[in-house]
Formats: structure tokens, C-alpha cells, sequence
């Protein structure tokens, strides 16, 4: 199988960072409550596991400077959408702590 050239990693990379913009987007929908909350965390985790896997994969041969600003961009991109996800996450989290609360009064 022959080596990706450093195009072919680029498409991959922009495929990937357009994925994240879906998710980041079903996030923000989320936390306004049009989308249920454990659906978006788990949509988001898989795009942060597709993003590092498709990261870790990159061979050196086609890592030129394009493809590592690139990777660089990209991974800012999932750093910002994790701690989304955490905020959604403890969001999700101090919501249910005080329903529990109302509940025990």
C-alpha cells in the first residue's frame, strides 16, 4: 500500500476538522436544550477519537510544513470542542445534582 502524499492527508485533515464543526455544533445546540445531552456527548467523543486516531496515523513521509500547520489547527480545534464537551458534561451533572435535591425536599 502505498504512502498517503501530504494532499491526501489534507483532504483528510479538512474531512475531519468539517466533522468536528458538525459536532461542535450539535454541542451548542445541547446546551440550549434542543438536542439531548448524552447524545451529543457521545457524538463528540467519538469525533474527538476519530480526530486523534486519524492525527496518531500520519506517517512522517508526508508530514510537510502544510500538513503540520494543518494538524495544529486541527487539534486546536479539538481541544476547543473537548472542554465543551466538559462544560456540557458538568452542566449535565450539576443539573441532575439539584433535581435530586428538589426531590429529597
Amino acid at each position: 500500500m502505498p504512502s498517503p502524499t501530504p494532499g491526501q492527508i489534507l483532504r483528510q485533515l479538512d474531512q475531519q476538522q468539517a466533522a468536528l464543526r458538525k459536532v461542535r455544533q450539535v454541542v451548542q445546540e445541547a446546551r440550549a436544550g434542543g438536542v439531548d445531552r448524552q447524545r451529543a456527548l457521545g457524538l463528540g467523543w467519538e469525533a474527538l477519537q476519530a480526530t486523534h486516531r486519524l492525527l496518531g496515523s500520519i506517517p512522517l513521509g508526508a508530514a510537510d510544513e502544510a500538513v503540520m500547520l494543518r494538524q495544529l489547527q486541527v487539534q486546536r480545534y479539538a481541544t476547543a470542542l473537548l472542554v465543551r464537551l466538559r462544560r456540557l458534561l458538568r452542566t449535565e451533572t450539576a443539573d441532575g445534582e439539584e433535581a435530586e435535591e428538589a426531590f429529597d425536599e
